[in-house]
C-alpha cells in the first residue's frame, strides 16, 4: 500500500484478498462444472424427474434429482429446496449428493411400483397433472420401493421370470383337437 500511495495510485484490494477471490470464484465454478458433468454423464439427468420436459436447469436438493422450471416450483410448494444449476452457490457436500444420485437412481426408489398406466408422466405443460404427480410420487410414496435395496431394473427381472412362470402354467391345446378346445386339468 505505501507503494501504491507513493506512485499515486489509490489503495485497492490486496493481493492475497484478490487471489483468495479469484480460487473461490474458480471453486464455485468447479461445483457447477461437476453438477453439469453429472447432467451429461446420464441421458436420465438430461430430462426431468418428474415430466417429460428436456435440458431441467433447476436440482431438488432432498431428491438429487434434475427438474424443469414448472416442476421446480411444484417442489417448492411443497417445501423441497431447489437451486438453479447455475445460480446458485454451492457447497462441496451437495455436489457430492448430486453425483451420488441423479434421475435414474431416484426414479429406483421413487418409481420402482409404478407403471405408466398407473398415472402416466405428466407433460411439463399441464402445472395440475404435474403437481399431482409428483405429490403421488414424493409425498405419498405410492409407487416407492418397498424392499430395501430392490431396485426397479430387480422387480423388472423379477417380473418377467413370474411372467415366465405363468406362461408355463397356462394351460395347452390337445393335440389333434379343434382350435379353441383347452386342455383342462
Amino acid at each position: 500500500q505505501d507503494l501504491s500511495r507513493s506512485l499515486g495510485v489509490p489503495p485497492g484490494p490486496s493481493t492475497a484478498s484478490v487471489s483468495a477471490r479469484m480460487l473461490n470464484k474458480n471453486s464455485e465454478k468447479n461445483l457447477v462444472e461437476r453438477i453439469r458433468a453429472c447432467q451429461r454423464s446420464d441421458k436420465a439427468n438430461k430430462r426431468c424427474a418428474d415430466c417429460a420436459e428436456v435440458g431441467p436447469t433447476y436440482v431438488c436438493l432432498p431428491f438429487s434429482t434434475f427438474v424443469c422450471t414448472t416442476c421446480s416450483g411444484i417442489h417448492r410448494e411443497f417445501s423441497h429446496k431447489i437451486k438453479g444449476i447455475s445460480m446458485s452457490k454451492w457447497t462441496p457436500e451437495e455436489v457430492e449428493a448430486i453425483e451420488r444420485g441423479g434421475n435414474s437412481k431416484a426414479a429406483d426408489k421413487w418409481l420402482m411400483r409404478w407403471e405408466p398406466r398407473d398415472f402416466a408422466e405428466p407433460d411439463g405443460s399441464d402445472a395440475a397433472r404435474c403437481r399431482e404427480f409428483i405429490r403421488m410420487k414424493y409425498v405419498d410414496k405410492r409407487w416407492a420401493e418397498r424392499e430395501e435395496g430392490q431396485t426397479r431394473r430387480g422387480r423388472d427381472e423379477e417380473r418377467r421370470g413370474s411372467d415366465a412362470r405363468e406362461a408355463d402354467r397356462k394351460p395347452q391345446r390337445e393335440e389333434g383337437g379343434r382350435d379353441g378346445d383347452l386342455d383342462r386339468e
